[in-house]
């Protein structure tokens, strides 16, 4: 019991170091403008600066608020681009909001370019991935339908026997045949789909 209480603790204090953005040397060796400005440059808010503060704590070490802040404003400036944006739009990630108001809007702009094009990227994916299972199902169904076919030609068969098959032939078919009209609806919204990201991917100027 004492040993998987260690082990369970160890995993904890593991766990939590980890998680921590900076170590003791670190902390004690600082420059918080440049940390504030990797910080803005990575499209991280001001207030990242409190998992620094926490982190820098147990070492006794307190940010200095305003060099970060001040390296933060550079760093956002980098971070706040159109070209950045729009590369952070299409890796589908989002936007803390760390852009200042002479900048935002056309980052904006550029992030919501990359971001339709991740999300068309992804939609067509899965049409395309849901559309090649339902083909599988559908030559499946074939595959069984023709086994039945090839029973019920062969003779040999009672009443109820050639009646349960014929039952199962024609649920078959309309399985299959509800299966292909999904397929080619799929397919179709697929090929819209690329169309629209053809067209959207050759405007931009990224």
């Amino acid at each position: 019991m004492k040993l998987s209480r260690y082990i369970f603790c160890l995993a904890v204090v593991l766990l939590v170091a980890s998680c921590a953005t900076m170590d003791k040397s670190e902390c004690r060796q600082a420059d918080w403008q440049t940390i504030g400005l990797e910080d803005g440059a990575a499209g991280r808010a001001v207030s990242y600066i409190g998992n620094h503060r926490k982190a820098c704590a147990e070492y006794g070490v307190t940010p200095d608020l305003a060099s970060y802040r001040d390296g933060h404003a550079i760093g956002v400036r980098q971070f706040c681009t159109p070209p950045n944006g729009f590369r952070q739009g299409r890796a589908g990630r989002g936007y803390a909001g760390v852009c200042p108001g002479d900048l935002e809007g056309d980052f904006l702009a550029a992030h919501a370019t990359g971001h339709r094009l991740y999300a068309l990227d992804k939609e067509i994916d899965r049409l395309q991935r849901d559309a090649q299972h339902m083909d599988e199902d559908r030559a499946a169904l074939a595959e069984r339908r023709d086994h039945i076919e090839t029973a019920l030609v062969s003779g040999g068969l009672s009443a109820l026997e050639r009646q349960n098959l014929l039952d199962q032939y024609k649920q078959i078919q309309s399985d299959v045949a509800l299966l292909e009209s999904d397929i080619h609806d799929f397919e179709l919204e697929a090929a819209r789909l690329q169309g629209e990201y053809n067209l959207l991917n050759a405007s931009h100027d990224f």
